[in-house]
């Protein structure tokens, strides 16, 4: 039986000043990690052409066209200001509680409001609502829990509108994060709760959404298919089977204990010889197994949670191809979805036992107040780049791009022995992080130390030939041998940046400075008509003014 309809109301908004007070750190909160690329730092969100792009997804690793879409719009209103998208995403999050509430109210899931009140407030959904660059959880969430709550009052009422509304906001939702792609096994599961059957009908009801989710898989693994193969963990199958086991662990162990949490955890290379290492998901089937068995008992409601976790784990499990997972086999971020069944389930448990034991409230009150301060004091790291770097690797001491991100911020800062020092851990724990490598080579080269600086040029020119890694590794090197006098090696070097940039005026700029002052002057003059002729063709009035200088300069030196 719902509530009075003034009592709903107060719930409401009880639930989303819950939400904001969890979350009031993160207001202040500054830009990390990912922040720059999609954000700050890029230049699609200063332009009309840019949202085109963004729709092409030509400059992108991942295609969520609709959150870089929001971001374009959001920077029309706040800038750079972070407290605006800060406020956004903590607005969404409240937003994705209450449907939750009302969805699991459709599913007559008993403690529904509590359910969502977990959800809201828990420590694990931090990295998503703290961190600017999960708009895509937020907002894909929010999406995907309309759906399902229009698709299940479609069943109970029969209006067309909502079924089209459910295509649409799936469709919506796939736009934003392509790890929504499970909506319609998750469908199927709501139908199952609800009829304990499942009908040819209603397998046809959800063809739009699965050949939505198929269209979004593909595009998702391809996007995820450019990022580069470290090498540092094993491809096979044997290993994919025990990391997904470990990982659903991990995952379920920070949802019912969070206590010493990290938004990402330590890398995992077990040994695939050892039995032991697959009794994890040898234990995540085999409870599986037991709830299926008990279904007409006991483990009916349990059965229902744990399966939507599993089903919404399933893109993240390592089964898929995705980046971040050679450097952690889970991600707070990356349970953002499944977390709800298990909130559900620990909800229905919660109302058993205020009904039956007198001392449940206390303890049940006692509970909301730690983890709306654990999720306070988890929203606290997100302050700027530093104190998440420096909170993150200390809970995990192997996480490479951290470190190479709190090295960026140290080095800005003139602290280059210490920026040094990230950049070597990062390369310790991947050796072939070539962002890294070129950052200690700056980092080098800014404290004097130009032969060590060198030596990182040039590895990090030869890790990835022909890409925009090694063209930066070349680039520098031809800087710091034409600031040692080495023009011939300085030549050399933007040469082959060339072959990479052919229309790079810098670069050319570069090689005719370079040229000059080895005594190549008819050579310097060919290059500079060369960037004469780019700049003209660009249009680009700073350009032409550059190659107007470079022509004087050249002139000036043959006479």
């Amino acid at each position: 039986m719902k509530p009075p309809l003034l009592t709903r109301n107060a719930l409401a908004a009880l639930l989303i000043l819950l939400t904001v007070a969890a979350y009031v750190p993160a207001i202040g909160a500054g830009y990390i990690w990912d922040d720059d690329t999609l954000l700050t730092a890029n230049p699609q969100m200063r332009s009309v052409a840019g949202l085109a792009e963004i729709w092409s997804g030509a400059a992108s690793r991942d295609y969520t066209p609709l959150t870089l879409s929001i971001f374009w719009l959001e920077w029309r209103f706040w800038g750079g200001n972070p407290a605006g998208f800060h406020g956004v995403n903590i607005l969404l999050h409240g937003l994705c509680a209450l449907l939750l509430w009302r969805i699991l109210e459709r599913l007559r899931v008993p403690g529904a409001w509590l359910g969502a009140v977990l959800f809201a407030i828990h420590p694990v959904n931090v990295a998503s609502v703290a961190w600017v660059a999960e708009l895509k959880n937020t907002l894909s969430a929010a999406f995907f829990l309309g759906s399902i709550l229009c698709y299940l009052a479609w069943r109970d009422e029969k209006g067309r509108l909502l079924y089209a509304g459910s295509i649409a906001l799936f469709l919506l939702a796939a736009l934003s994060k392509g790890s929504v792609v499970m909506l319609p096994a998750v469908l199927i599961l709501c139908v199952l709760w609800r009829d304990r059957r499942v009908a040819w009908r209603d397998l046809v009801q959800i063809l739009p959404h699965a050949a939505i989710a198929l269209a979004a898989a593909l595009l998702t693994i391809r996007f995820q298919a450019r990022a580069q193969h470290y090498g540092l963990i094993p491809d096979s199958l044997d290993y994919r089977v025990a990391r997904a086991g470990a990982a659903i662990w991990l995952y379920l162990g920070a949802l019912l204990w969070p206590g010493g949490m990290s938004p990402i955890r330590p890398p995992w290379l077990p040994d695939l010889r050892s039995p032991v290492t697959y009794l994890p998901a040898l234990a995540a089937a085999g409870a599986l197994g037991l709830l299926y068995w008990k279904r007409r008992g006991w483990g009916r409601p349990l059965l229902f949670a744990y399966g939507y976790f599993l089903i919404m784990l399933a893109p993240v499990l390592g089964f898929v191809w995705m980046t971040l997972m050679q450097e952690t086999p889970a991600a707070d971020w990356w349970q953002y979805m499944a977390a709800p069944g298990i909130f559900a389930c620990a909800a229905a448990g919660c109302d058993a036992a205020l009904r039956g034991w007198r001392a449940a409230m206390p303890v049940l009150c006692v509970a909301v107040c730690l983890l709306l301060v654990q999720t306070w004091r988890r929203a606290a790291i997100y302050e700027s780049m530093e104190s998440y770097c420096r909170a993150v690797t200390a809970e995990d001491p192997a996480a490479w791009t951290l470190e190479n991100n709190l090295g960026i911020v140290l080095k800005r800062r003139g602290r280059f022995a210490e920026a040094e020092a990230c950049y070597r851990r990062a390369l310790e724990a991947n050796p072939g992080y070539v962002e890294a490598r070129l950052n200690l080579g700056n980092a080098l080269c800014a404290a004097g130390d130009l032969d060590g600086a060198e030596g990182e040029f040039q590895a990090a020119a030869r890790l990835r030939p022909g890409d925009s890694h090694a063209l930066a590794g070349l680039a520098s090197l031809g800087g710091l041998y034409a600031g040692r006098g080495r023009y011939a090696e300085a030549a050399g070097a933007l040469r082959e940046a060339l072959k990479m940039d052919t229309g790079s005026i810098p670069l050319r700029i570069e090689l005719c400075e370079a040229l000059a002052a080895q005594g190549d002057k008819e050579g310097a003059l060919r290059v500079c008509t060369e960037v004469e002729q780019l700049a003209a063709r660009s249009g680009d009035p700073a350009a032409i003014d550059a190659a107007a200088r470079l022509r004087k300069d050249c002139e000036g030196g043959r006479e």
